[in-house]
């Protein structure tokens, strides 16, 4: 390798040029070639000036983040329209409550065993706050999914809760990472604000002077699914690289777990001491259909994979 040592600006400006040579093919068959690589490092002492050589490799990383950023969204969002329709069809017999239970029963077997496997440390370097925050955004986020399919039909409620999120993930991006908005994403949230504007049915409001209670609380939960889900993505930006994303999961999935557990011990426990057994039914239900216990089973693997 050599070296060239210069000033830029005033400032120290090291370049340092490696040459490999590759030889391939085989001698004996006078089959010989010969490949030369050529690699440039550029380093210097003040990260504000702008050099070529780092100035390409961020720009390629960058753009491989936003392809990679894209699919996952894409993938997350396929997953998470196939759990909310198993929701719509498990919380006609099975209780609130209980189809949270499972969601995250299952999603703690699963990252527990991944976490298990890999060996991967639950140490989470003085970051409790923000796991717990994630955590608990996210336990709300769910929770109001299944307010938002039980009074709005999947197709609207899915629309609701992925432009709402849009609109306070960039909101909350822009104040609390300093993110900057371009003109392509105000474009993108006009219409998407336009979308769930025409989905609340104004004319029915204004013209016919009369509005649907039901659907109200629909689109009110839908919004409060975007508050809360881009809470949690905000959390998991804090988080950074530093904490493993299946230890991120395996808390989430562990708090929720418990949080559930124990309100479902709770109304039971309050159904008995008030006598009125019958109450029990609306906290937990026996399912002997095995068809019912599917489903409530890929509610936890399609948002385990969401996750």
């Amino acid at each position: 390798s050599s070296g060239i040592n210069a000033e830029y600006g005033g400032h120290s400006l090291c370049c340092r040029v490696f040459r490999y040579t590759y030889t391939h093919g085989h001698p004996e068959d006078g089959m010989k070639d010969t490949t030369t690589y050529i690699l440039t490092h550029f380093s210097d002492d003040d990260d504000d000036i702008p050099l070529s050589g780092k100035k390409y490799v961020s720009d390629e990383k960058t753009k491989k983040n936003r392809q990679l950023g894209i699919l996952f969204t894409i993938i997350g969002a396929l997953f998470s329209s196939s759990a909310s329709v198993s929701i719509k069809l498990a919380e006609q017999v099975v209780p609130v409550l209980q189809v949270l239970w499972f969601k995250f029963i299952v999603m703690f077997f699963l990252v527990g065993g991944m976490v298990i496997i890999g060996r991967k440390s639950l140490d989470v370097e003085g970051k409790t706050m923000y796991l717990f925050i994630r955590s608990c955004s996210e336990n709300m986020a769910m929770s109001l999914v299944l307010f938002a399919v039980m009074y709005l039909p999947v197709g609207e409620a899915t629309v609701v809760m992925f432009f709402s999120m849009s609109l306070f993930m960039v909101l909350m991006a822009a104040i609390f990472l300093k993110e900057p908005l371009s003109c392509r994403i105000y474009i993108a949230l006009v219409f998407g604000l336009s979308g769930v504007f025409l989905l609340a049915n104004p004319e029915e409001i204004i013209v016919n002077k009369s509005f649907s209670i039901s659907k109200m609380y629909g689109l009110g939960a839908g919004v409060g699914h975007g508050l809360f889900r881009a809470t949690s993505s905000i959390m998991i930006r804090k988080l950074g690289t530093d904490v493993d994303s299946k230890v991120v999961v395996f808390y989430h999935s562990f708090f929720g777990l418990v949080i559930f557990t124990s309100l479902i011990l709770l109304g039971v426990l309050y159904s008995f001491v008030s006598g009125n057994f019958l109450l029990a039914d609306e906290f937990f239900v026996r399912i002997d259909d095995s068809f019912l216990l599917a489903i409530c089973l890929s509610i936890g693997v399609l948002m385990f994979i969401c996750q």
